[in-house]
C-alpha cells in the first residue's frame, strides 16, 4: 500500500516516463525480493502513475485536458471524481488480485 501511495503522489508531480526511468530500477528489485512478479509490478507502476496524472489538484493531464477543452478545472472535477474512483478501484484489484493481471502472461508464455 505504501508503494501505491508513493507512486500516486509521484505521478501527480512528475511525468510518467521520467518517473518510470527513475523509480523502476529502485523499486523493482525490492518488489521481486518480496515475491512480486515483475510484470505485475510493472502494471502497478504504470496504473498508479497514470492515475496520478489525472488526480487533482496537481495532475498534469487534468490541466492539459482543461486547456484543450477550454474549460476551467473547477467545472471538470465533479465529473472526474467517478472516473478517478473507478480507476482507483481497478488499481486495488490489479494490486491485490495478481491472478487477474497475470493470466494473459501465463497463457502467452505457456505456463
Amino acid at each position: 500500500m505504501a508503494v501505491n501511495v508513493l507512486l500516486l503522489v509521484v505521478g501527480m508531480f512528475i511525468e510518467t516516463s521520467a518517473a518510470i526511468l527513475v523509480l523502476a530500477p529502485i523499486l523493482a528489485p525490492i518488489a521481486v525480493a518480496y515475491g512480486v512478479d515483475p510484470v505485475h509490478f510493472g502494471l502497478i507502476i504504470v496504473v498508479n502513475l497514470a492515475l496520478g496524472m489525472i488526480t487533482p489538484p496537481l495532475g498534469v493531464n487534468l490541466f492539459a485536458a482543461c486547456a484543450v477543452a477550454q474549460l476551467p478545472v473547477e467545472k471538470i472535477i465533479p465529473q472526474l471524481v467517478w472516473f478517478v474512483l473507478t480507476v482507483f478501484g481497478a488499481l486495488m484489484i490489479i494490486t491485490y488480485v495478481p491472478a487477474i493481471t497475470l493470466w494473459p502472461v501465463e497463457i502467452l508464455m505457456g505456463n
